[in-house]
Order: structure tokens, then sequence, then C-alpha cells
């Protein structure tokens, strides 16, 4: 059976909104997130903290999303949003999976993960996208560190989707990819003209 993988144009009301309050967010590293265990080098994105309960236009957002995923994966339960971010001197994104949010709390179990592109024409200096894969040699025991940084002999290409401004993209969270998103030649210095992205990390029933 195939794994849920889906896009979705214009889904958020008020895209603009939602951008300009994720420029104004604080975005934390690997060494200094308050609520995000350190990664070490398996953490390339600067990244917000969780803006799901967010009283401005990003509580809302998350809301609008989840209304629209839950039409093809069930009810959710528990959500959590991140604003993300990778400039030119960013590391390369690398191909894993995100079974599992881990935090310095309780780590949330994640079953879908939906990502909404909230770069405008105007700031991209080319076409970003998110690249699928499957696994060839792990079933579905395998765990999130064993995904890590398969060389392209383990990996099978699975579809390429290409970002646009107020473009969803919403998967399986067990599907291997790469998250960056990127581009052949990455640009930007900041969250103001680098690649952004409104994440939503979901559990279901």
């Amino acid at each position: 059976m195939s794994k849920f993988l889906k896009e979705t144009s214009n889904i958020l009301s008020n895209p603009d909104d939602v951008r300009a309050q994720a420029l104004t967010l604080d975005y934390y590293t690997n060494e200094n997130h308050p609520e995000i265990l350190d990664g070490g080098e398996e953490w390339v994105c600067h990244i917000s903290k969780d803006v799901s309960n967010d009283e401005s236009a990003l509580g809302k957002a998350t809301l609008e999303v989840i209304a629209e995923v839950q039409k093809d994966i069930g009810l959710v339960t528990d959500y959590k949003t991140y604003c993300q971010y990778n400039t030119a001197l960013s590391d390369s994104p690398f191909v894993h999976t995100d079974q599992w949010l881990l935090l310095r709390a309780a780590s949330m179990k994640v079953d879908y993960i939906a990502n909404v592109y909230i770069t405008p024409e105007d700031v991209e200096t080319e076409s970003a996208w998110f690249e699928f894969f499957t696994a060839n040699e792990l079933d579905e025991s395998a765990e999130m560190e064993d995904y890590l940084k398969l060389t392209s002999d383990k990996l099978t290409a699975l579809a390429t989707k290409t970002f646009a401004y107020n473009k969803c993209l919403s998967f399986d969270s067990s599907i291997p990819h790469k998250n960056a998103p990127i581009s052949t030649t990455p640009w930007g210095t900041d969250v103001s003209d680098s690649p952004l992205c409104f994440t939503v990390f979901m559990t279901i029933s």
C-alpha cells in the first residue's frame, strides 16, 4: 500500500499574514533551541519555538492546515508547529524520517507532517523542492536513526515535489525525505531571503 503524500495549493487563507508573523520570530540552532533535543549534525535548519497555540496568524494557520489534512488522514489528536528555514551557509540536507519529534520534555509521536511554503516568488531565485524515497533494505520496523544519511545505493526515488508560495506538501512521517527545502544553488542569509516553511507535526488517533 502506498503511503500518504499530497500537494495542496493555496491552503492558507492569509499566507501573507503568516509570513509576516514568521519573520518576527526568534530562530534557533541545535545548540540553543529551548524545546527540541540537540540533534548534533543531524539538524541543518534554523527553527522557531512551537507556535501552534500562538494567538496570532500562526495559531490560526495551524488549525487551518489541520482541518484540510484531516480530510485525508483522520482525526488529529496532537500537533505542534514550527517555522524553519535554510540559508546559503546551511549544511546540505540528507535523507531522514520524522516519526518522532524529539523534545526536551516528553517527545511527541509524529504520524504526518504538513509543510507549507511561505517564501513568495519575489524572494525566490529558483524553485525549491522536497525529494521523497523508499529505503531498499528497511521495513516498517526500522527506527528513525536507521534512515539517517542513507547513500543513493540504499534508496529508490519515489517523488520530487516542487514548492510554490502557499503550497502544502503533506505526507506520512515514515517516508524517507529531504526536508530543507533546498535548491541546486542555495540562497539567502537570514529568514527574510531564505526558503521558509510553516511546518505542522501531527499525531492521529
